[in-house]
Parts: structure tokens; C-alpha cells; sequence
């Protein structure tokens, strides 16, 4: 008997701009439970995206300590479309803290002279090169980069005379080893949208909102299917949504490498078992 399926998958939504969200929406049919669940767990944990993971402060007199405005810069997403020109730190030869081939320099240094407070914000944040920048200091120079209405970040608030000096260096990472390198911010993920195979109950199910992927849609006096031991789950919604640090069809697809990878893998060291 043969295991072999050949998922499909139908795109059904791409939105690249902010006015809407960054996401893409799709239909991976003709599969099963496990691997789909497998390219969502991916998705999330195991795609890599470049974050500030070092933070040098030399000058801090602001009324936040050193340690809660590293924090906030940790969690700035920073765009990350060449990740994969970058060595993982843990595998770089560089002997200092990081070098051009695994992590990008940023620097920040802000003074207050005026009396009213002064915002210090992502757009203060100066990148060693323009391919990594935080995402809200994109420009409208391509059909991705539009981000003209997005606010930037605060960091942090100076009074007058305080002043704030940094320099950071942003790496590679992913979101298993720290939720800062995780890109997305929110991943749908359906199946069974009218409840038919019951794997939830429903105390109240006219109070329950329909799906948008529900084949009842029209008919009011239905808000779920009878029970169908005998269903198949085939068919799985996703709604993946970006934090921006990649364009979300650039999430899918780096998911898929990295399940590809992880069973050639898989299937390299069961070979070398059985050998």
C-alpha cells in the first residue's frame, strides 16, 4: 500500500501592504493532519529572520534601566529578506561578538536639548546597510516597502539634558530559541470549519459565528453539520500574517525548505541505521 499523497494548494489572498496586513491565505488540500500541522509549527518556530540580540548602551540617562531598553529593542522587528546570507552566530568562526558574515551593526545616539520631552524611536536607529532596517523605516521604493503610514516603535522617552548612546548588533535566529526572531504575529489554521467530525462541542452552537470557510454559509438554520465519524481531514485553512520582517509568501516558502530539510534529514539517518 501506497503512502504517497500530492498536497495541492490554492492561494486564495495576498496582501503586501499596511493599510490591509501583510498575509496570504491558502487551502493545502489532499494531505493529512500531521503534515500540515508540521508547516504551521515551522512556520512559527523555524523560519529565520534577523534580530537585535546584543546591545551595547554606554550612555543611559533616561528614567529606564539598561536592561528594559535592551529588551525593547530585542523585540523590534527589522527586516530580514537576506537572512540567508547570514551565518547562524553559534556556527560563525568570527572570534569577537559578531562580524559582517553573522550579524549587522546598529547604533543609536539621542540627546534632548529642548524642554518638552523628545520620543526616541526605531526611526532613530542607524543600520550598517539599508537590507536590514526595522520594518517600520521602510521606504516606498518597492511593491513590499509600504510602510509610508506605519508609526515608528518608541523606545524610549528622554526629559530634557538626558541622553541615550547604543550600539546593537542584530543576528540570525529562530523563534525556538527566542520569540523576538518569530515572523509571524498571528497564523490561522482551520479544518473541519462546519464541525463535523465534532473535535470541539458547541454548548450553544446557534451562538456559535460561522466560518468564513463554512459550506452553510446560506443556510441559516444550520450552524453545523451532523455528526460524520466517517469524515476525512483533507483540507486545512491557513492565514498567515507577517510581522513584517519577512513578506508573508517568503514565510510559506522558507517553511517548506526547512520541512524538506528536516526530512531529507530524518530520512539521511535512518538510512545510515539500517546500513
Amino acid at each position: 500500500m501506497s503512502y504517497e499523497t500530492r498536497p495541492e494548494v490554492e492561494v486564495t489572498e495576498l496582501t503586501d501592504d499596511n493599510t490591509t496586513g501583510e498575509r496570504v491565505k491558502f487551502v493545502l488540500s489532499n494531505t493529512d493532519l500531521a503534515l500540515a500541522n508540521s508547516l504551521r509549527r515551522v512556520m512559527i518556530c523555524e523560519v529565520p529572520t534577523l534580530a537585535i540580540d546584543w546591545v551595547q548602551i554606554e550612555i543611559n540617562s533616561s528614567q529606564m534601566c539598561d536592561e528594559f531598553i535592551s529588551h525593547r529593542l530585542g523585540l523590534i522587528p527589522l527586516t530580514s529578506s537576506m537572512v540567508n546570507k547570514f551565518e547562524y552566530g553559534r556556527e560563525c568562526q568570527c572570534d569577537a561578538y559578531g562580524c559582517p558574515d553573522c550579524a549587522v551593526k546598529l547604533t543609536l545616539d539621542i540627546t534632548n536639548d529642548n524642554d518638552e520631552a523628545l520620543n526616541v524611536t526605531t526611526a532613530d536607529l542607524i543600520s550598517q546597510t539599508q537590507d536590514v532596517i526595522p520594518v517600520t523605516s521602510r521606504s516606498n521604493g518597492d511593491k513590499y516597502d509600504q510602510a509610508a503610514d506605519v508609526g515608528d516603535i518608541l523606545i524610549v522617552k528622554l526629559a530634557k539634558k538626558q541622553r541615550l548612546k547604543l550600539v546593537a548588533l542584530a543576528k540570525k535566529g529562530i523563534g525556538k530559541e527566542h520569540a523576538k526572531w518569530i515572523p509571524t504575529c498571528g497564523l490561522g489554521f482551520e479544518y473541519d470549519p462546519d464541525n463535523e467530525l465534532r473535535h470541539t462541542t458547541y454548548e450553544h452552537p446557534a451562538d456559535w459565528p460561522k466560518s468564513e470557510h463554512s459550506e452553510l454559509q446560506d443556510d441559516e438554520s444550520q450552524h453545523q453539520k451532523p455528526f460524520n465519524p466517517d469524515a476525512k481531514c483533507d483540507k486545512f485553512f491557513f492565514n498567515v500574517e507577517s510581522t513584517g520582517a519577512l513578506p508573508p509568501d517568503q514565510i510559506v516558502l522558507s517553511a517548506c525548505e526547512v520541512l524538506q530539510q528536516k526530512l531529507q534529514d530524518l530520512n539521511q539517518h535512518l538510512g545510515a541505521e539500517t546500513a
